[in-house]
């Protein structure tokens, strides 16, 4: 039997000996996914809206669950009710997917830091704070809107979450690494290394034991197995281009290049911040951006991304 992985990001794709499907094509810019059901999730960042599609339908097309919202991203189901992380209002807010569509969301928490990667536990939602550098969580409860607490601190640019039993998973975007820590300790805890040496790790999914990695620089997916704490390339794009640093201040280069290409750079709502053309090895200031995540596209269809701090 056939299974199919789909991991929680829109930059890579996981190719295996059979063809490419297109689902729905024409969405925004998609990010976080959730399943429920035949019903598939989609946050399309740069349209600021929640999309769903049948699955089980012969022809699926995306509807609209919610609109208005402010660089949606990451997507968490708890029963009926759907929590989305809105990058470009730093919050969380949630909707009920059983209600008439389009339906308005309802914020659960606000005050945070690029909410870039979220994930449940029960009744506790646990929140990756890319600029603030920690996790933080929430009881989903609680009286909203509600307050976060810390849970770990002094992370390098946390980006996606997984859980495995106690253990949560963190890929430290800044670090190069996984990192974990145990949810059950008293907090703010520790985070350990999980799995240190990685390029610029971003995606997370679980499969049993098998934890699988996105890395955005290398293009690469890896498998981590969690039993025999082993590491398998599996090879997603072999243009292996690179944003250097990442995060950035006032410079990035892209290497890998072989030929000279155009380029333009979009902010989470999809405006236009910068075009031009470069070699490899090329600087791209950056210093009057304002901080957070901006998209690199190039004319031969990459998609890079890379924050300014």
């Amino acid at each position: 039997m056939k299974k199919t992985l789909l991991l929680l990001t829109s930059f890579l794709l996981i190719t295996t000996a059979v063809a490419q499907t297109n689902v729905v094509t024409g969405l925004n810019f998609p990010t976080g996914l959730a399943i429920n059901g035949n019903d598939l999730y989609i946050a399309e960042s740069c349209a600021g809206k929640i999309s769903k599609v049948d699955l089980a339908a012969n022809t699926p097309t995306a509807t609209d669950v919610v609109t208005g919202l402010s660089s949606p991203y990451a997507l968490a189901l708890s029963g009926n009710e759907l929590y989305i992380s809105e990058l470009g209002a730093n919050k969380v807010s949630k909707i009920d997917i059983t209600t008439n569509l389009p339906t308005t969301a309802t914020e659960v928490v606000t005050g945070l830091n690029f909410p870039n990667g979220l994930a449940l536990n029960g009744n506790d939602l646990y929140i990756a704070e890319s600029l603030s550098n920690k996790i933080s969580k929430i009881n989903i409860t609680a009286n909203l809107p509600t307050t976060a607490t810390d849970v770990a601190t002094g992370l390098n640019n946390p980006f996606r979450l997984a859980l495995n039993g106690n253990d949560l998973y963190i890929s430290e975007n800044g670090a190069s690494k996984i990192s974990k820590i145990d949810i059950t300790a008293t907090l703010p805890t520790t985070a350990t290394d999980a799995v240190t040496g990685l390029s610029s790790p971003a995606g997370l999914a679980l499969n049993g034991d098998d934890l699988y990695i996105t890395e955005n620089e290398s293009g690469n997916l890896v498998k981590f197995d969690l039993s025999t704490l082993s590491l398998n390339d599996l090879t997603l794009d072999s243009k292996k281009l690179h944003v250097i640093p990442n995060p950035a201040t006032e410079r990035i280069t892209i290497s890998g290049l072989k030929n000279k290409e155009r380029f333009g750079i979009y902010n989470l709502l999809g405006a236009e911040m910068l075009t031009g053309a470069l070699m490899d090895n090329d600087e791209i200031e950056i210093k009057r951006f304002s901080n957070g995540l901006y998209f690199l596209k190039l004319d031969n269809g990459t998609t890079l991304k890379f924050i300014k701090e």
